[in-house]
């Protein structure tokens, strides 16, 4: 498949985590379930009506912040992989900066440390969102300036994802205007991938 069509592809799954935004916003605004509940089976039905039902309500209304964090995030891991995988099977070790080589490493070791089972034998998976952009920026002329519109506005919308992905990752909730920012950045990155 070209980078072309994985583009495509990868634009119409984010494209439609946006429209199910948009009908989470309707469910709640008038109070419906479109779904049918969809999602909700699985809750744990012993611990969680513990939790005060504020929090409980807060928590659904962040979940989907979460939900399009968790997809853009592996998208962009996606991207990078496929576009520096083109030079070879050593693409980690020669395109990726020294230092996100050695945060990444380092994470992994910690987590196998704890004895958990590890979340990826792919050290790519253990960076961070803004270690993302230093790869991005880093490989710029060779692998994304023909993928992307421009260098700054792909590090700026990064950067303001970055700040928004704070209360997201750190259970807090988001202001109203963070949730329209946050809409807009993503519309913004889109922009930038046309």
């Amino acid at each position: 498949m070209s980078k072309h069509h994985q583009d495509i592809i990868r634009n119409f799954g984010m494209a439609n985590m946006l429209t199910e935004v948009g009908l989470d916003k309707i469910e709640r605004e008038y109070n419906i379930d479109l779904r049918k509940g969809a999602g909700q089976e699985d809750r744990d039905e012993k611990y969680y009506p513990q939790f005060e039902a504020a929090i409980r309500n807060e928590a659904a209304q962040m979940a989907q912040h979460y939900e399009i964090f968790y997809c853009l995030e592996k998208s962009i891991r996606g991207i990078i992989r496929d576009r520096l995988q083109e030079f070879g099977e050593n693409w980690w070790e020669e395109k990726i900066p020294e230092q996100v080589k050695t945060e990444a490493k380092k994470r992994h070791e910690e987590e196998l440390g704890r004895g958990v089972t590890p979340r990826s034998y792919d050290l790519l998976d253990y960076t961070n969102f803004g270690e993302l952009n230093t790869i991005i920026n880093k490989n710029w002329d060779e692998s994304f300036s023909d993928m992307f519109s421009n260098r700054d506005a792909v590090r700026n919308v990064m950067t303001m994802l970055n700040t928004l992905r704070g209360p997201i990752a750190h259970c807090s909730p988001l202001a109203e205007d963070e949730v329209t920012r946050l809409h807009m950045s993503l519309r913004d990155w889109f922009r930038l991938m046309e």
